[in-house]
């Protein structure tokens, strides 16, 4: 890795919008730290893109496991941007949901983004960028409310963060994407797919590519005086034409 390059880590980087943005950041001239909770499909992607040059690294572990996340930060050279985008999904309507699941999801979607930027934020000089992945569906969406709060608690962590994170020059935002080809939109079912595309004012689903560019845009350099701010990228469907 060259000293001049800027350091990017990335969570949930084995694919989906975690694969697109390290390639787009790659793009960008970072050094990207690709990290996801299993190996594979992380060392597949990451071979693949080293074989291409790239520079890039990557490391399966835990996000709510601190030491782990701890030694990993302390071991790079510097930490300029952290993307904080490793979370879980599941539908499920409320009356259905076990205390287990909701704690689940918050632990990992929550208390997850908040020990990576802990950490990152004992390294992190002036002028770095923390950039977290929430959703649109914070607002509000049928059959999944433990992901909504647990997506409610990542935006209020954005804004509690960058107050906090402002004296040291630290910036940090969130990206709020809407309706998204990955894992998670294919995991439903045929029907709450066709279901949840009819709401889209654009009646489209957006790929995981449209969210990397967001997530570009606070992980710039150049993006300067930006904090505290949720981008929502959603095909329009946060303007309320249908909610629910």
């Amino acid at each position: 890795m060259a000293n001049e390059k800027e350091v990017a880590l990335v969570t949930g980087a084995g694919r989906g919008i975690g694969l697109a943005t390290t390639k787009r950041l790659l793009e960008d001239g970072f050094h990207v730290v690709m990290v996801d909770l299993a190996d594979e499909p992380l060392a597949t992607n990451a071979a693949a893109l080293k074989a291409a040059s790239n520079s890039v690294e990557h490391h399966a572990l835990s996000i709510t496991d601190r030491p782990a996340v701890a030694k990993l930060i302390a071991s790079l050279p510097r930490l300029d941007v952290l993307v904080n985008n490793a979370a879980v999904f599941w539908d499920g309507k409320f009356d259905a949901v076990t205390e287990d699941d909701f704690r689940q999801m918050y632990d990992v979607n929550v208390v997850g983004t908040f020990v990576m930027a802990q950490e990152a934020a004992k390294v992190m000089k002036r002028g770095a960028r923390i950039v977290n992945v929430a959703s649109r569906a914070y607002l509000a969406g049928y059959a999944h409310s433990p992901y909504i709060t647990s997506k409610a608690g990542a935006v209020g962590l954005t804004r509690g963060m960058a107050i906090d994170l402002a004296e040291k020059g630290i910036f940090v935002n969130a990206i709020a994407p809407g309706l998204i080809e990955t894992d998670m939109f294919r995991s439903l079912t045929p029907e709450r797919q066709a279901e949840l595309i009819a709401k889209q004012p654009t009646k489209e689903v957006g790929q995981p590519e449209d969210i990397a560019n967001g997530i570009a845009f606070f992980a710039s350099p150049r993006t300067r005086n930006v904090t505290g701010q949720i981008l929502t990228l959603d095909g329009g469907r946060s303007m309320g034409i249908s909610i629910y």
